[in-house]
């Protein structure tokens, strides 16, 4: 009631005076269909709706002079209250990852203008094999031979069955690579130094019914 009471404007007591105004007027009109008639009944109740509507829409006009602006209170509310923020100081602070400590190094000295540029990688041998489309465990090529560096060797997969393919040799090469259903591709990739090396394919029981072959590094 008490919240009720503060929030009652003048402008309220002119807006319900005018309908309970409208309210009587229609009632009365509804049971006499001569209402008001014509004489100083008429002007009566002329003068008294125009005073209802004229004190209303004055209420409200004055009403609305006098209502804070959102802006201005919600400023004031944010430079009085206890978590308000005020203007930076001239200058502002440090923007993150711009300080001195953020790991950035001064021109002219960076990382960039004293380490040399890494060297081009060298060019890789890439050889391709096909696994038999029937499903067979053997690859189309029993020998392969490249020359001494990166050596990538690259199966297709045409067959029904899974595959992969894998290589071994002298200085402790042993690498394999992923096994792919019909349709995918399986690659492995080595530096390999001069000698004899066995690719296979290491899905089990494929390598010992004969999916394997030599190659040669020179």
């Amino acid at each position: 009631m008490l919240v009720l009471a503060t929030d009652i404007t003048i402008f309220h007591v002119f807006g319900v005076c005018l309908a309970l105004w409208a309210v009587i007027l229609s009632a009365i009109g509804a049971r006499r269909h001569d209402f008001p008639g014509k004489g100083r009944g008429t002007g009566i109740v002329i003068a008294i709706t125009a005073v209802l509507v004229a004190c209303t829409i004055g209420s409200a006009i004055g009403t609305a002079k006098n209502e804070p602006k959102g802006g201005e209170e919600a400023g004031k509310v944010n430079k009085a209250g206890r978590e308000g923020t005020g203007q930076p100081s001239q200058g502002g602070g440090v923007a993150p990852g711009t300080g001195a400590n953020a790991g950035q190094e001064p021109g002219g000295n960076s990382s960039q203008d004293t380490q040399p540029a890494p060297a081009p990688a060298g060019t890789v041998k890439t050889l391709l094999l096909s696994a038999d489309p029937t499903g067979q465990l053997r690859f189309d090529k029993n020998t392969l031979s490249a020359p001494a560096g990166a050596v990538r060797i690259t199966l297709k997969n045409p067959a029904p069955v899974p595959h992969n393919i894998s290589i071994e040799g002298p200085g402790g090469i042993d690498k394999q690579g992923p096994t792919v259903q019909q349709g995918g591709a399986s690659q492995v990739e080595a530096t390999l130094k001069p000698g004899t090396y066995t690719y296979y394919c290491s899905v089990p029981g494929h390598r010992q019914a004969g999916m394997q072959g030599t190659l040669t590094v020179k």
